[in-house]
């Protein structure tokens, strides 16, 4: 996983260039980057080239379309040997980012260029000795904060300098730090550089022989909830290794701190499937020599629980001290398992080396270690989770159609059984999909998912329970019917809940605002809130009217509804249900699509068409972006208007192809015939002609304008306010 951190190597590299280089070399090679039209950093020119506000708004492209151009570009002109970081990976790219409309370091209405250029001289080497008073009035220029000089100065040298920024808050107390906000104040002040560089000692001190960079990862993973520190600890030596590799029997082989794995095995330890990020991994040799503390951040091996040669349990390291343990009663250990207080976690958390790191994790994890009268077996077996991410019982995906609720069900039902932050699922890869399928396609078999779809017949007995006519085989005299109780989907998984409470379960009920919610749920409205459920602050059941039995509804039962606003807005839906369920808005989101579909920009296609329909109609009939999902050509493009996208406009506007050609902007799809019309009309009909009608037709789907790039190019090249305007005074 050391990739992760190849942007390190690119950035000193550049850094150093620049350095060597001085202020004509980088103001020459700044202009020939291709930044796209009108870059900010070129507004001031010379003078607005210097070397802090190159790499603030380097850093700022990193989250936009223009990462691979812009970044090959600064590789051509700068020199770079380093290879670039993976363009299409962006976990490649983790560092402060700002946002573009904030990609100006300093305003220029200060002179800053000398200023910016000797502190950068100083920072860029591997000893910094930067002058107190140029970092101080570096803060003195306009617009310039400390959160904005500190996250530049880790740029140029991520090896040395930390951030202050909000990545810190949680370990404040923890690592006797001032809060962000109050440290900030003291740095702005007198004697602020003395106060950063305490700052940044105590910050390593906490991640005992971790570089900066591998620290500031650890965070920004942590607090964006990517990884979530669990209560679950792993152990592992250092010997079981590749037997062919020459080091083998080397004691003090530290490839696998440089690499950011712990494990590479022959296939002879089941559990290498159980640790998943977040989980906790003590490194050793032997039984006395402690090696490291690591995180896990992805274990190749979980998933389909297959061992593969090439596997690994990459981690994030929080400690790479290595020591003597402590002598205790344990006994030897295999090369891998899991560990509690009674095993190698016992002699780690004694260890001075180590035990502030593990204090700390279980600070961040909000819990405590495993429970001591525990063993390794029984650990094993349980599976304590992680208490602290408690997702909502009932809540429902909201939006318009297209957004992928329904896509999505399957990322919160996997974040409810593993109880993480649903944000660890969404960004993946076509495999990780495909696993995640895998997996939740499992669980709905064994019974543990349930999904269903409502619609305007649906109704309580198909929900909960009824009497249902059954077809007899054997006919006799007093006829070939028979009546059973027959359980309705949501009976069914709440009774499976309920004789196995150690598990969770999940409903889905697609489309829940297209049924009778009143009349479909009935009673049961009531005993779905939080506080009803049994194992809540005030359980209630009642008395089921077929079978006359009472039923209650558990707690590990979660509920997770879909509804499409263009069917009917959430202002119209039941009270009763408003009130108990989460609502979480999904709306479209033009950075999943195509910016280049040849020469067709779809992010910047579907955004327009939305704010004319967001004029013409309102906000919850907007297209949603996976209608755009799998076009790669102009052909899918075309597909995708004449078969999805042209008959959803038609639905929304009852066929008014006036309003449909404003979306459009009076692009060929829509024709306009009256007058064609008008000119073959036949005699006898001509005196009920109205020459003031407009006859709208829709461009036939054999005519080549569907697959012309031109247009696609006419619906959003205009101004929309003009264009909009124009149109609403035609509705």
């Amino acid at each position: 996983m050391k990739e992760i951190y190849d942007w390190v190597l690119w950035f000193r590299e550049l850094a150093e260039n620049i350095s060597e280089g001085g202020k004509g070399y980088l103001i020459d090679r700044a202009k020939k980057i291709e930044w796209g039209e009108n870059p900010p950093l070129l507004r001031y020119g010379d003078q607005g080239i210097d070397p802090f506000s190159f790499f603030y708004f380097l850093a700022s492209k990193a989250g936009t379309s223009q990462l691979k151009t812009v970044y090959e570009s600064v590789s051509r002109e700068f020199g770079i040997e380093r290879p670039l970081p993976d363009t299409e990976v962006y976990d490649y790219y983790i560092f402060p980012t700002p946002q573009s409309r904030f990609n100006i370091f300093y305003e220029r209405s200060d002179s800053g260029h000398e200023l910016l250029w000797r502190l950068f001289s100083d920072a860029v080497k591997d000893e910094p000795t930067i002058d107190p008073t140029d970092f101080e009035n570096a803060l003195k220029l306009s617009g310039v904060g400390v959160t904005r000089l500190t996250q530049t100065l880790f740029l140029i040298n991520p090896e040395y300098f930390q951030p202050v920024d909000s990545l810190t808050d949680e370990l404040s107390e923890a690592l006797d730090l001032r809060r962000p906000s109050e440290l900030q104040r003291e740095i702005n002040g007198p004697g602020g550089f003395k106060e950063y560089n305490t700052f940044i000692q105590k910050l390593n001190s906490g991640f005992p022989g971790c570089k900066p960079y591998e620290i500031n990862m650890f965070l920004y993973l942590h607090r964006s909830e990517k990884i979530k520190v669990s209560d679950r600890f792993y152990q592992i030596s250092t010997f079981v290794n590749d037997p062919d590799s020459d080091d083998y029997w080397e004691e003090r082989d530290d490839s696998f701190k440089e690499n950011n794995w712990v494990f590479t095995g022959w296939g002879q330890y089941p559990h290498l499937t159980e640790p998943t990020p977040g989980n906790i991994v003590l490194v050793r040799t032997g039984i006395q020599m402690a090696r490291a503390i690591g995180v896990v951040y992805k274990n190749d091996y979980h998933g389909d629980g297959k061992w593969t040669e090439k596997g690994r349990i990459h981690v994030l390291w929080i400690n790479k001290s290595e020591c003597k343990l402590p002598k205790g009663n344990v006994k030897q250990q295999p090369g891998f398992s899991r560990t509690t207080e009674r095993g190698i976690l016992s002699l780690f958390v004694r260890a001075d080396e180590y035990k502030p790191s593990i204090e700390l994790m279980g600070k961040l994890n909000g819990e405590h270690t495993e429970d001591e009268s525990g063993d390794d077996e029984d650990a094993m077996e349980s599976g304590t989770e992680p208490k602290k991410h408690l997702p909502p019982l009932n809540q429902i995906l909201y939006g318009p159609p297209g957004t992928g609720k329904t896509w999505n069900t399957v990322d919160y039902a996997l974040a409810i059984i593993d109880n993480k932050p649903v944000d660890q699922f969404e960004t993946e890869s076509k495999e990780e999909r495909e696993d995640k399928m895998r997996r939740f396609n499992e669980l709905k078999e064994s019974g543990q998912f349930e999904m269903v779809t409502f619609h305007q017949s649906y109704n309580y007995e198909d929900f909960i329970e009824g009497i249902r006519p059954v077809l007899r085989k054997n006919a006799d005299e007093d006829g070939n019917l028979d009546y059973v109780l027959s359980l309705g989907v949501f009976r069914r998984i709440a009774e499976s809940a309920r004789t196995d409470s150690k598990r969770k379960y999940v409903l889905i009920i697609d489309e829940i605002n297209r049924g009778n919610i009143a009349k479909i749920f009935g009673e049961l409205i009531t005993l779905i809130e939080d506080s009803k459920r049994t194992g809540g602050n005030d359980p209630a059941t009642v008395t089921l009217p077929y079978s006359k039995e009472e039923f209650g509804v558990p707690d590990n039962l979660y509920i997770i509804g879909t509804m499409n606003t263009a069917d009917r807005s959430i202002a119209l839906l039941d009270t009763a249900l408003r009130r108990r369920f989460n609502f979480v808005e999904m709306m479209p989101d033009p950075t999943l699509v195509s910016d280049d579909i040849e020469g067709v920009n779809c992010q910047e296609l579907l955004k327009v068409m939305n704010k004319r329909i967001r004029i013409l109609l309102d906000r919850d009939h907007q297209i949603g972006h996976t209608y755009f999902m799998n076009v790669e050509k102009m052909g899918d493009l075309a597909k995708a208007f004449k078969n999805k996208i042209v008959p959803l406009l038609q639905e929304y506007f009852y066929d008014d192809w006036k309003k449909i050609k404003m979306v459009l902007n009076h692009n060929p799809f829509v024709e306009d015939i009256s007058g064609e019309l008008q000119k073959d009309c036949p005699e006898d009909l001509s005196e009920f002609v109205d020459e003031q009608k407009k006859i709208y037709e829709l461009l036939p789907f054999n005519n080549g304008k569907w697959e012309a790039p031109e247009s696609y190019l006419k619906i959003y090249k205009n101004s929309v306010q003009a264009d909009v305007g124009e149109s609403k005074e035609d509705v």
